[in-house]
């Protein structure tokens, strides 16, 4: 989304944590920041290589056995199955695509009869896989592996040096990236002094990837956010309006979380949100 030639940034999962980056590399160019159960992690680091291509031989061996491991199918369906509350979302009940969500209406008798029931589209999984089918995947996967956290800093030294507003909006059923995680990067937000907006918003029923779970709640917070002129009105600007809102496979609830609610983290929940990242 572009305002006065800046951009709004979104970035779900590792994407949330590029965006982060970026954002605090050319903060000139950017007008307001959203994470959607960002990943505060890039890489382990390891050593003997820094991981900029081409990957010397070894690297590039355990890369292809490893990339090979997570892309296949039975993999790709346990990861999805963990990263989703609800399996319609993804297994082809439902049809996605830029027109929406839609039913897949089978060609039975009940079709026939006027009462359209739910059908296959292609599931997620298996469009994920197909990504997966050309070159260079492996090594990109092993520079991943390898790397070094980007620009040098932990991703909640970026995050607190980034000087635009953000919006957290987060799954609150992710089993990884958590609620507890997200409030310990809307605290690292609050620190700031640089008067920019934070906010913490929350979709109960939701994992790892709400963008993709819950398209029309994500789209009933992040709009008013993304309208907004500037950090005094998005500080203010009503992002629950709708408290619950109907995805074709269930209802979800739409929350925002309060700093002191977040300053308030409990001790188990502290050092959970401290192990990732």
């Amino acid at each position: 989304s572009i305002n006065n030639n800046k951009v709004h940034l979104v970035g779900n999962s590792v994407g949330g944590y590029l965006a982060t980056i970026l954002t605090h590399k050319h903060p000139q160019l950017i007008s307001s920041l959203t994470l959607l159960n960002a990943t505060p992690v890039w890489g382990l680091n390891l050593p003997g290589w820094d991981g900029k291509l081409p990957a010397p031989a070894v690297p590039k061996a355990i890369g292809r056995q490893m990339f090979n491991l997570i892309r296949n199918e039975d993999v790709i369906r346990q990861y999805l199955e963990a990263a989703y509350v609800r399996g319609e979302a993804f297994d082809g009940t439902f049809e996605d695509g830029f027109d929406g969500w839609g039913c897949i209406a089978s060609s039975n008798a009940d079709s026939k009869n006027g009462a359209a029931t739910a059908g296959r589209g292609e599931p997620l999984g298996a469009k994920i896989r197909a990504c997966t089918e050309g070159n260079g995947g492996h090594a990109a996967f092993a520079s991943i592996l390898w790397s070094a956290p980007a620009s040098g800093i932990s991703f909640y030294e970026a995050l607190q040096q980034v000087p635009v507003d953000v919006l957290l909006l987060f799954g609150g059923d992710d089993p990884w990236c958590t609620e507890a995680v997200g409030k310990r990067m809307h605290v690292t937000l609050a620190s700031r002094r640089d008067g920019a907006a934070c906010r913490f918003v929350t979709l109960k029923n939701v994992g790892h990837c709400p963008n993709h779970e819950a398209p029309t709640a994500v789209a009933q917070v992040l709009m008013p956010w993304l309208d907004a002129d500037d950090s005094e009105e998005r500080r203010v600007v009503p992002l629950d309006s709708l408290s619950q809102i109907q995805e074709p496979w269930g209802e979800v609830v739409i929350r925002e979380v309060s700093i002191e609610e977040s300053e308030s983290l409990g001790l188990v929940d502290r050092v959970v949100s401290s192990m990732v990242g």
